[in-house]
């Protein structure tokens, strides 16, 4: 097998008995990807540096962890950086500067819905493509995960709650009978669910999601919302602004799919490693060393093991049918991310990019 993937493609994907195609390993390694090669960001406006600068060497744990994804990040081309900081540069030497100019980067850029294609898939994103070998044909049957939240779906439809999605979910699965409602009719209201998803405001960015296969173990458990919630770094869930369960929904999909869409939409590349372009300042968010061949979740529990660091990918936005709604669950307990937290969150996340990559000198500024 290793004689006919691309020289540089040591392991990552293997043969599934009895179906033909290949499925994701958690342990995966690249060896010199030809496509990877770059070096972590530095700034050149002047601006820009002096924020980074400032950032840096301030106590506020937030504001150090944005500047260090910036520094950090060695999977942004130099082509993508310079156009985003000629384009984009903060209009003045603050962190306040810093997030306007780099919002109008994501509308401008990132955040675009069909027929225009974000950055993220283009040739200039090339240094933060996912080996080919992934989302080719013997790649393609992999599935993806993604949590969504609800309370904006359940909101605009007259479905009402999870426990009724729950049912509806069941009765089109075929899994419940229901002499009241029958399966017709309940697709036809999880149609209307997936189409609220599909028009939320926030559907136009590309998607984060993970492989299912390395969740497996998680998603089988009765608290799989907020397992999923801590392995994915999905700090946002619950908002701070909600009180009580909150509703989210897992997603599945294949690799496949995304890659039919992008062939769409004109994109070069399906799924990329998520960059510190790809959405907001974020201080959950952590970019690996150019060696990891996927982004990596920092675990919001902070029990990560050298070999369990979750990977994450993204990809162009799909419209979600009722097929791809898998689970339906609630999220009750917030995670501290007090600074004290937070900061030692990223410290431990960190150490274990270091030690799964071999790079002792990552995260070094």
């Amino acid at each position: 097998m290793e004689a006919a993937l691309p020289p540089f493609f040591v392991c990552g994907i293997e043969n599934v008995a009895a179906n033909g195609w290949l499925r994701y390993q958690s342990r995966i390694v690249l060896i010199a990807p030809r496509f990877l090669k770059s070096d972590a960001m530095p700034p050149a406006l002047n601006h820009l540096s002096t924020i980074l600068s400032d950032l840096l060497a301030c106590e506020d744990v937030v504001k150090k962890a944005h500047a260090e994804n910036y520094r950090f990040e060695e999977r942004v081309g130099d082509e993508r950086r310079r156009q985003y900081e000629a384009e984009h540069g903060p209009g003045g030497a603050t962190h306040e500067e810093w997030l306007k100019s780099h919002e109008a980067y994501l509308w401008d850029a990132v955040y675009l819905d069909s027929p225009e294609t974000p950055d993220t898939f283009l040739t200039i994103n090339e240094a933060a493509q996912v080996d080919p070998a992934v989302w080719g044909p013997r790649g393609e049957k992999q599935e993806l995960v993604r949590i969504e939240a609800l309370d904006f779906a359940l909101t605009h439809t007259t479905i009402g709650s999870v426990d009724r999605v729950q049912e509806l979910l069941g009765i089109h699965n075929g899994d419940i009978q229901c002499d009241e409602v029958r399966q017709t009719e309940a697709k036809a209201l999880l149609e209307k669910l997936c189409d609220s998803l599909n028009r939320n405001p926030n559907a136009r960015r590309p998607r984060f999601a993970a492989f299912a296969e390395e969740l497996s173990g998680d998603i089988g458990q009765t608290d799989w919302a907020e397992r999923l919630r801590d392995r994915l770094g999905l700090a946002h869930l619950p908002p701070k602004e909600k009180f009580g369960p909150y509703p989210v929904a897992l997603m599945r999909y294949t690799v496949e799919e995304v890659v039919k869409r992008a062939k769409k939409l004109d994109a070069s590349i399906p799924l990329s490693v998520p960059t510190v372009l790809d959405s907001e300042p974020y201080e959950v968010f952590h970019p690996a060393p150019r060696q990891a061949p996927y982004g990596r979740t920092l675990n919001l529990a902070g029990d990560e093991a050298d070999n369990d660091l979750i990977s994450e990918v993204l990809h162009p936005r799909i419209d979600y049918r009722p097929k791809h709604l898998w689970k339906v669950g609630v999220i009750i307990n917030r995670r501290d991310l007090s600074p004290e937290r937070l900061a030692e969150l990223r410290g431990n996340h960190i150490s274990l990019l270091r030690r799964s990559t071999g790079r002792d000198d990552f995260g070094m500024v």
